[in-house]
């Protein structure tokens, strides 16, 4: 089963361009990423939210290892305030989600 997130960030004032750039940073690199589904941002007034898709929980923490230097400069710029996985959360996954500032785990019903 794949893994789907959803990740709502709030921009600080005055961050929008800097933030627009490290996103097209961000989707150049997930590009090559194995294991990467789905990466899309969106905008909203003040914040932005960015739809993810991976194959599986290794990818995701592929992905944090990948690009992990940008999303430190996107938390620099913008606050984490939505954090929602989809999905079978194996140990290395959670490892990563307990060491962030939000988040929640939606395993499947059935």
């Amino acid at each position: 089963m794949s893994i789907l997130v959803r990740a709502e960030f709030v921009v600080r004032d005055g961050a929008e361009q800097e933030l627009l750039e490290l996103v097209r940073g961000l989707q150049g690199r997930v590009a090559e990423e194995p294991g990467t589904l789905r990466y899309d941002w969106f905008r909203g007034p003040s914040y932005v939210v960015v739809l993810e898709e991976y194959a599986d929980s290794a990818a995701v923490v592929r992905h944090q290892e990948h690009v992990g230097d940008l999303l430190a400069k996107v938390f620099a710029v913008a606050e984490l305030r939505v954090l929602q996985v989809h999905g079978d959360v194996d140990a290395a996954l959670q490892e990563v989600l307990d060491g962030l500032p939000v988040g929640q785990v939606f395993p499947p019903l059935g």
